[in-house]
């Protein structure tokens, strides 16, 4: 049975093989389609998020490309000296040209090595920050390029997620093609944040080192430009070994990104960095009663957002010479005046362990009661002659040392006769470990006698108390109205009230000029004679009896004697006679706006008045009897160096005219002869002509020193806030005199030594001081007295020499 060859079959591969290929192709092509789908959905996704992105983005762009931030206005002196700035953010617009190479290199190394190379987002800046964050385990690094910061800053703010972060990028690319790289970092260094109310280099570079930004070396560069990621930890202030890692990190960038050479980095690495006091005041540089007078006034012309925003610059009348004067001299005087008043107790008290420490340190400086402490930093390099230091007190025998850390010196015995007086007194002593606050000074001490006797100059320890009572000073230059010098109290860090501008006080015999000008306006003269001697007023409360100071009656006086001792019974007789009325009226000449009783003791100065305005009363007589206008602002220039307001100064020919020029001239003639022989004697140091008038309120607590010389007009108060006494036999003469007196001898204008010139109207005659009646040249006590026309007496009938314009002494 033969059998039949099978037939070979086809391979079944041929058939699965194409199935496959075509199943393959069906996949790819699925997976092509999907990819190209979800591509397109996911950019349709994309550019619909974008365009929802774009719709919250700002639509203004002035605030980049009219850049114009808030910034602080800046008070000047009459030189140009910074004295005090407003604002709300401390910021200081610099030009970009005028922001040194290296300074805006170390911001850029810093924040954003490749800000020139990128569009506004920086991938590999990114990746290469959280490697560098990765690698030390905290943020070294940030991703943020300065263009995102500069949208952050300016248009999208501080919000913290995925949606803002978005925004920003999106709003750093439409930066990038609407700005220049230059006026992006422009922006970014005028507004970053960097510590300490500082905002922007130029603000930062006076806060940290006192200096403007184009004086910032590379090192002072690198350590602002550390500051961003952290301005209050890092901040040199908080913690300077913080402060110098990010400074060494910046010097690294740059020296990294060719910014600087290796030479150059070695030096910022090495150069010692100077950090001025966390302490300064931001607010107030200089004068700091001065400028908050000025604040208050812009204020009150142009609103408070002006002033704190709108980078004002406030140029003013005040000279510096006479401010740094006017301040050391209440500072001085007024510490002078408490010394005569006792010893007010210890500051404070350390304990056995602090004790030790202590007198095993250096001197501790002593800034009043809020800085004691256990722990006081000691003072660094050596001792300054009158600066405060604390100390502990020891005594022995008759006198007594003191201990300024490890340094011994003897108590001033005067001093030391208080603090035994203070003990005495039941319940007071003083323990071991008490402090007290001296200050070191140098007097004259007298060895030998006779041919051999030498004067050498030795230092003792005096007490250095903050003083109880207060104290104000106001200089005016009577020639332009300018307001020269004010000082509103002891310390503006201890009391913000301005004693000149904001207290009014009794004004006491300072009034008297005043009242004298109304009797020499009615026809009285310096020759005129009145009675010293006891008075009895009727008013409408009963009857009235005044005394003097010292309750002695002179018997008749002339004007002259009466103002040159202050007698109070005569001014009284004055007011009576010529009426409460009147003599308030022409007060009110002098431009004393406050109320007035109308009762006859205002003769005694019971009116109540500001420094500020009894001093430009007072600067009537100099000027010649002309209301002299008060300038405290010469101009205002905005940011853009527009003059948006400037004082409207006029001649003195064109001022108001509050009394004759004759009457002004007696009236310094007799303010003259106080200063010469009366109360205010102690203004004679000055070594100028000069008419002045002391003033007591009653019971001791207002004391007052107004005077003047041709070209300055000073007036000084010294009382106690709470209106209680300043101390017994506390006058004028004793504590505000030698605060003007100081003032005016380092405050005053380098002008010649002149006398007053007298105005047409006037004649001299020769006449006794002492009874006002005529004398012959020679005669003991006998003057030239001037005298308006038409009020000679008869007595001295042909016996007058008129005046003449050249005549300045006589």
């Amino acid at each position: 049975m033969s059998s039949r060859p099978a037939k070979a079959s086809k391979p079944a591969s041929g058939k699965t093989s194409g199935r496959s290929k075509k199943k393959r192709f069906s996949f790819i092509r699925f997976f092509i389609l999907l990819f190209f789908a979800g591509t397109l959905f996911l950019g349709s996704l994309g550019y619909w998020g974008y365009r929802q992105f774009e719709k919250d983005l700002p639509e203004r762009w002035s605030a980049l490309t009219d850049y114009r931030p808030e910034s602080a206005s800046r008070v000047f002196s009459s030189e140009g000296e910074l004295i005090g700035e407003f604002f709300l953010q401390r910021r200081i617009v610099l030009p970009y040209d005028q922001i040194p190479k290296h300074v805006r290199l170390a911001f850029v190394a810093a924040e954003d090595n490749r800000f020139f190379q990128h569009h506004g987002i920086d991938p590999i800046g990114i990746f290469r920050a959280a490697f560098a964050n990765l690698k030390a385990g905290h943020v070294v690094q940030g991703g943020s390029t300065i263009t995102q910061q500069v949208a952050k800053l300016m248009l999208v703010g501080n919000e913290r997620n995925l949606f803002r972060k978005i925004r920003e990028a999106i709003l750093s690319r439409k930066i990038e093609h609407r700005l220049t790289k230059d006026q992006i970092l422009g922006i970014y260094l005028n507004h970053v944040y960097l510590g300490h109310g500082a905002y922007g280099v130029q603000a930062a570079a006076e806060v940290y080192f006192a200096k403007d930004a184009k004086d910032l070396t590379v090192a002072e560069a690198a350590m602002l430009a550390g500051l961003p990621k952290a301005p209050t930890e890092d901040s040199p202030f908080t913690s300077f070994k913080r402060a110098k890692e990010r400074q060494h990190y910046v010097i690294g960038q740059m020296l990294e990104n060719r910014f600087i050479t290796a030479a150059e980095a070695r030096e910022a690495e090495y150069e010692p960095i100077a950090i001025v006091s966390k302490d300064t005041p931001l607010n107030h540089i200089a004068a700091p009663y001065f400028v908050e007078y000025v604040r208050r006034m812009v204020q009150a012309k142009y609103g408070g957002r002006d002033l704190y925003d709108r980078g004002l610059r406030i140029y003013t009348t005040l000279v510096m010479k006479q401010q740094r004067a006017a301040e050391a001299a209440v500072k001085h005087g007024l510490e002078e005046v408490d010394r005569r008043f006792g010893f007010h107790g210890p500051v404070g008290h350390l304990d056995a362990e602090a004790r030790a420490q202590f007198l095993q340190s250096m001197p501790r400086p002593f800034s009043g009661p809020k800085s004691i402490d256990a722990h006081t930093e000691p003072a660094a390099g050596a001792l300054v002659i009158g600066k405060p230091y604390l100390a502990l007190y020891e005594k022995a025998g008759r006198h007594a040392f003191v201990h300024l850390g490890a340094l011994k010196v003897a108590l001033d015995d005067v001093d030391n006769a208080k603090i035994e007086r203070w003990t005495e007194k039941r319940k007071n002593r003083l323990v071991e470990g008490d402090l007290i606050p001296v200050r070191i000074v140098r007097v004259e001490s007298k060895h030998g006698s006779g041919r051999r006797a030498s004067v050498e100059l030795e230092e003792v320890a005096q007490l250095a108390q903050r003083p109880e009572v207060e104290g104000a000073l106001v200089a005016v230059d009577p020639h332009s109205g300018h307001l020269t010098a004010m000082v509103g109290g002891y310390d503006y860090n201890l009391s913000q009230f301005n004693r000149a501008t904001q207290a009014r006080r009794q004004a006491g015999s300072s009034i008297k000029p005043y009242i004298y000008t109304a009797a020499l306006e009615h026809g009285y003269t310096e020759v005129s004679i009145v009675e010293d001697a006891p008075v009895t007023v009727k008013t409408a409360a009963g009857w009235w009896s005044p005394h003097n100071y010292k309750n002695q009656f002179l018997g008749p006086v002339t004007l002259r004697t009466a103002l040159q001792h202050s007698i109070n019974t005569v001014s009284v007789r004055l007011v009576v006679a010529l009426g409460v009325d009147k003599v308030i009226e022409e007060i009110r000449k002098f431009g004393i706006t406050g109320p007035i009783v109308r009762h006859p003791s205002i003769a005694l100065g019971t009116p109540e008045v500001s420094l500020l305005e009894h001093t430009y009363g007072y600067a009537t007589f100099p000027s010649g009897g002309l209301a002299v206008p008060m300038v405290v602002i010469e101009k205002i220039v905005d940011a853009d160096g527009n003059v948006v307001d400037a004082a409207h100064e006029t001649p003195p020919s064109t001022w108001k005219r509050r009394i004759s020029a004759a009457t002004a001239y007696v009236m310094v003639d007799m303010m003259k002869n106080v200063v010469e022989h009366g109360t205010g004697q102690k203004a004679k140091e000055l070594g100028r002509p000069a008419g002045g008038k002391t003033g007591t309120s009653n019971d001791f607590k207002d004391n007052w020193f107004m005077g003047y010389t041709r070209d300055l007009v000073c007036g000084v108060w010294v009382g106690r806030d709470d209106f209680k006494s300043i101390g017994y036999d506390a006058t004028g003469g004793t504590t505000a005199a030698p605060i003007w007196t100081e003032f005016m001898k380092a405050g005053h204008p380098d002008t010649p030594v002149r006398d007053f010139q007298a105005p047409p109207g006037i004649y001299f005659v020769r006449a006794n001081q002492k009874n006002g009646m005529p004398a012959r040249p020679g005669t003991a006590g006998a003057i030239l007295l001037p005298f308006r026309r038409g009020t000679l007496p008869p007595q001295f009938a042909g016996s007058e020499r008129k005046a003449s314009l050249t005549d300045d002494v006589f």
